[in-house]
């Protein structure tokens, strides 16, 4: 059985979907998490980069979040794999998911930074669950420099933010015409990486309770927040979204009740 490390900033969307992918498994594993920009000393030096996810095993160093998705699937069943083994579905859930990740998670990362950064104390409080306490300690001393970082290194900014969401609910617009047809999942008949990465991407805009740290809800959300995510949460996609968040408490038990089950 493998041991594995997650390096992480909780909040993150793309380190939720890596840290969903494992939990499914039911694999052991130790997640380290970082505040934004203090984790940069630690994913250099594991894996010579700066960005998260990052997946330690047997001191192999695996970065970013679609690669660990394909990465895991060695551990995984038939059951339980992300990727189809037919060539077409394959094809079509790859596709999926470099448009999630690339379109809906840039966009809905910039848009929930852009309404949650003004508020620090909330925004801190957020992002710091798990992180370790000399980072929450000096994080409201740094933060208007993190802010400033962040606002330059993903360009947030109103023009670019209004932009990013008819981007999004043009990506929406087209799961909601696959969805149409009554389907279960959006590849096949079987959970993919393309449903997980779609929940995932799409979890900034709708706020699901069963997220990895405890998101704000709708009333607890910068109200500049709250008409958007009732507009997400109103389309297919995001009702959609939602339901597989709910599925992965499903997940994560049956795969514990799997492990528990099987010969030491």
């Amino acid at each position: 059985m493998p041991q594995l490390r997650l390096i992480t900033i909780p909040m993150s969307h793309y380190c939720e979907k890596a840290r969903w992918a494992i939990e499914r498994l039911g694999l052991p594993y130790h997640e380290e998490r970082h505040l934004q920009g203090f984790h940069y000393p630690r994913t250099r030096w594991c894996s010579g980069g700066l960005h998260v996810p990052v997946l330690l095993d047997h001191g192999q160093a695996i970065k970013d979040s679609t690669v660990i998705l394909k990465y895991l699937d060695r551990y995984g069943s038939p059951e339980t794999r992300l990727y189809p083994d037919t060539p077409m579905e394959r094809r079509q859930v790859e596709d999926l998911e470099e448009l999630f990740d690339e379109v809906l998670g840039v966009e809905s990362r910039r848009w929930v930074y852009f309404h949650s950064l003004p508020h620090a104390h909330a925004t801190l409080q957020m992002a710091g669950q798990g992180v370790p306490a000399w980072e929450k300690l000096l994080a409201p001393l740094c933060y208007p420099f993190m802010r400033q970082f962040i606002q330059r290194r993903l360009r947030i900014n109103e023009s670019d933010v209004m932009a990013g969401l008819v981007r999004a609910r043009e990506v929406v617009r087209t799961v909601d015409t696959l969805l149409a047809d009554g389907r279960k999942y959006l590849v096949g008949n079987k959970f993919s990486a393309a449903d997980l990465t779609l929940a995932c991407m799409m979890a900034p805009f709708v706020l699901p309770t069963q997220y990895g740290i405890r998101l704000p809800t709708i009333d607890e959300a910068p109200q500049s927040m709250r008409e958007t995510v009732r507009e997400f949460r109103n389309t297919a996609s995001g009702q959609f979204a939602l339901r597989l968040f709910a599925l992965k408490q499903h997940q994560v038990s049956t795969a514990l009740k799997r492990v528990e089950a099987s010969p030491a």
